[in-house]
């Protein structure tokens, strides 16, 4: 009992990250990077810059603020989750779509 509970709270200290992209424009996406309080600004901006370099496929910028993560509180089954969030855009510079 004393591992799985072990491993619970490990598993909930790593937090979980999910990033997706959404088209807003030719050429242009909407980024969005969330995870749990445990999640690093750093890590949060590589895991954009990766959904941006797949779904650019070539060269691209980012715009917005990659120094500014959201701290939310998500309804989950268990109450209120404190929650980060970070959004950015990120324009292709070479349309390869």
């Amino acid at each position: 009992m004393k591992k799985i509970a072990l491993g619970f709270f490990l598993s909930a200290m790593a937090g979980c990250t999910f990033t997706s992209a959404d088209r807003v424009g030719p050429g242009e996406y909407m980024l969005t990077c969330g995870g749990s309080v445990f999640n690093s600004r750093e890590g949060m901006l590589e895991n954009i810059n990766d959904k941006a370099r797949k779904v650019c496929n070539g060269p691209y910028r980012l715009e917005g603020n990659p120094g500014a993560p959201t701290l939310v509180n998500m309804q989950t089954q268990i109450g209120p989750t404190p929650t980060t969030f970070l959004a950015m855009k990120a324009i292709c510079t070479a349309d390869s779509e």
